[in-house]
């Protein structure tokens, strides 16, 4: 019915997934949830950076984005190393998801129209990248299309929800590559995208929900409410962490199941990592292997994650974690010259994703408040 009174009346608007990105209901949601003015301002000096450091073709380039400035804050190899970053699919797709998030559609007037045709445009020309490509991808264009209604979106949400459920490993849940267990990151993505697709509403068969929570269900410590990386991970030298348990909790959250023993465990093991903007590196051995491991709290992809799921279950855990979250990113956001807006690419995986990845997940949970109802 929506699709059709769209069609007859020749506008866009938003479904009930994101109607709370413009006009009256943002402005409800962000006092509700504890946004503000200084939070509005940050999540535009974002997007300006953003926009400014776009590619033609569309994409934002990970480690080629500042070719006429001096920004700085490359993404490099997959594991930091001084590589191409192979992640650009990855970065343009949650860059996206940040103008999206923020109310500007693709078929509505405004400063970053144009910015969002070019995204959508090369990503759904475009393939490859991980698992989390496709994940990001599908859920961007999904959110465009709750958004606007744009029926030409609908075939990149249908194929990317056919790969995603195509990709399932042996225990029903995903991994970024083939093996026989999967890893709470990817699982994460591919099961919001899901969601959010569904939510949209597309059609997607949930078969996945049960072999999800089962599995984590089994990589929960029951004691620090802590997560492993994936059954088995402890062998390789990687121990349960409280940024799988932020993964955790948002796939519950989205899977209606937040009021179990297992997410107030989890919820408990985030009460002692308030999001707090220090970092520091200890050199020790990870799998045999001697490296420089990050010691802190300073985990901008784990805080996005908690954040989402938190901000979806409200409560003074939110109140809590909201008022750390603010204090550590406001301070950080660059005031000065070409990467005024950004913020730099510290912590886990900064280095990696460099300075578009940092900045498009801090614009994301600044928005947290008004995301999705």
């Amino acid at each position: 019915m929506r699709l059709v009174l769209l069609l007859l009346a020749g506008v866009a608007a938003a479904g009930p997934l994101t109607a709370g990105r413009t006009g009256e209901a943002r402005a409800k949601l962000l006092r509700a949830r504890g946004g503000s003015a200084a939070t509005e301002e940050a999540v535009e000096r974002a997007l300006k950076w953003l926009a400014a450091h776009q590619g033609e073709d569309g994409s934002f380039d990970a480690d080629g984005f500042d070719a006429s400035c001096d920004c700085g804050g490359r993404g490099k190899g997959w594991h930091g190393e001084d590589a191409p970053c192979p992640f650009d699919r990855e970065v343009t797709a949650l860059s996206t998801l940040a103008f999206l998030g923020a109310g500007h559609a693709h078929k509505a007037d405004g400063p970053y129209k144009d910015t969002v045709v070019r995204a959508l445009a090369w990503m759904r020309r475009g393939s490859g990248g991980t698992l989390f490509a496709t994940a990001y991808a599908t859920q961007a264009c999904a959110e465009a299309y709750d958004m606007t209604g744009d029926l030409e979106l609908k075939p990149a949400v249908e194929a990317g929800i056919r790969e995603l459920l195509g990709s399932r490993q042996k225990d029903g849940a995903w991994r970024y590559f083939p093996m026989d267990v999967s890893d709470v990151p990817t699982t994460t993505a591919a099961v919001v995208a899901l969601r959010v697709a569904e939510e949209a509403g597309f059609e997607v068969d949930d078969a996945y929900r049960k072999p999800v929570l089962g599995m984590l269900d089994r990589l929960l410590d029951r004691k620090s409410g802590r997560v492993a990386y994936h059954w088995g991970a402890e062998r390789l030298g990687y121990t349960p962490t409280t940024a799988n348990a932020s993964s955790a909790l948002l796939v519950r959250s989205w899977l209606g199941a937040m009021r179990t023993p297992e997410a107030a465990l989890s919820m408990r093991a985030l009460s002692d990592r308030r999001p707090k903007w220090s970092v520091k590196y200890k050199r020790m051995k990870v799998g045999g292997v001697e490296r420089e491991v990050q010691i802190g709290n300073l985990d901008l992809y784990g805080w996005w994650h908690a954040t989402e799921a938190l901000a979806r279950t409200g409560g003074p855990d939110w109140i809590a974690w909201n008022e750390a979250l603010k204090k550590a990113l406001l301070g950080h956001q660059r005031k000065d010259g070409h990467a005024a807006g950004s913020w730099d690419p510290e912590g886990t995986y900064g280095e990696v994703g460099g300075r578009v990845f940092s900045t498009a997940l801090c614009a994301l949970m600044l928005e947290s408040c008004w995301r999705y109802p």
